[in-house]
Parts: C-alpha cells; structure tokens; sequence
C-alpha cells in the first residue's frame, strides 16, 4: 500500500490545531463528514476535509460573503 492513510483529528486535536474555541471546532465538524468507530462515541475528521474546508471558507477582504 503505497497510500498514507487519513490524519483523524478530533475536537480537542482541532481546538489546538487552528486555535479555536470548542463551539468553533464542533461547528466545522458538523460541516464535514465524519469518522465513527463502531462501538465508540468519539468522533473524528479527516485532516484533508478540515484543509479543503478552510480553504474553501478563506475570501479576500473584498470578496467575503454577506
């Protein structure tokens, strides 16, 4: 296998990552789909969903959406 698999990042890991509060955090999580091991309740994200959601989320001063 030649592919790495996902970096998983859960709230508190994307707390830390971007320096948000956990209210923001928990926000971008119910935007991306998520990771749910059987028989846990913990949830994760896929680091790239996370990237690819920012980017997306990112505007210039002049062009940010009302």
């Amino acid at each position: 296998m030649s592919d790495r698999l996902p970096e998983l990042l859960d709230c508190k890991a994307l707390m830390a990552e971007l320096g948000v509060k956990r209210a923001t955090a928990e926000a971008i999580m119910r935007r991306l789909p998520v990771v749910q091991v059987e028989g846990l309740r913990k949830v994760y994200v896929k680091r790239s969903d996370v990237a690819a959601y920012v980017d997306a989320r990112t505007f210039r001063s002049d062009h940010v959406p009302t």
